[in-house]
Formats: C-alpha cells, sequence, structure tokens
C-alpha cells in the first residue's frame, strides 16, 4: 500500500493521524485484494474549516471523497468512511449480479404428467 499524504499552507499533519490514516486504507485495501495507492490531500477551507480528500483508482472504478470539519481528524474519519461507503457499495453491487441468470433464479413449477 501506498499512500501519498500531502497538506496544503498552514496545515500540519500530526504524526497520530497519518497512523489512523494508514490503518483504516489497510483495511480498505484488504477488502478489494489489490495493492493501491491511496492519495490523500489536507487543505484549509475557510477561517477554520480544515478539508480531507481522499482518492483511488481499482482496477474498474475510481474512488472519491472529501469531508470538509473543523477539526482535521473529524475531516479525515468522514472522508474515509464515505470512501468505505463507496466500496461496499461496489462489493454489494457485484455480489448480487452473481452468475446467474433471471430464468435461473425463478422456480418454476414443471407440470405433472398424465396418462391418458
Amino acid at each position: 500500500m501506498n499512500i501519498e499524504l500531502t497538506s496544503g499552507k498552514d496545515v500540519t499533519v500530526p504524526e497520530m493521524l497519518s497512523e489512523r490514516i494508514e490503518m483504516k486504507l489497510g483495511k480498505i485495501e484488504a477488502r478489494l485484494g489489490q495493492k493501491i495507492t491511496f492519495r490523500v490531500r489536507f487543505e484549509k477551507e475557510g477561517v477554520n474549516g480544515l478539508s480531507c480528500h481522499v482518492h483511488f483508482s481499482s482496477s474498474r472504478q475510481d474512488f472519491d471523497a472529501k469531508a470538509t470539519e473543523d477539526e482535521i481528524v473529524k475531516a479525515a474519519d468522514q472522508a474515509i468512511s464515505k470512501i468505505e461507503r463507496q466500496v461496499r457499495k461496489l462489493q454489494d453491487k457485484q455480489s448480487s449480479r452473481g452468475s446467474e441468470t433471471i430464468r435461473e433464479t425463478v422456480d418454476i413449477e414443471e407440470p405433472a404428467e398424465t396418462d391418458l
């Protein structure tokens, strides 16, 4: 797993937060089962706001989330939870499709054979 952690002007990312981000994104990577490069960017928004922007690409889809909060940890947690929701939604969609066709899933009773 690679994490490109960048911060904008006047934003410092504590070591505790970078470890927390690495742990949470590691779970996402394990869930997808691929080697992924995550891009995490922190920026100052307005007077008291801080935003966290998380982006990565899997083999089939791009994932992107942004959250703005008054604290940097809250913004990171919100952005990562949005990413987790997107991954879960994609996996649920893939598992619900499966390999069966609609004809194979519907149970049709065979007519009983009668002797005439």
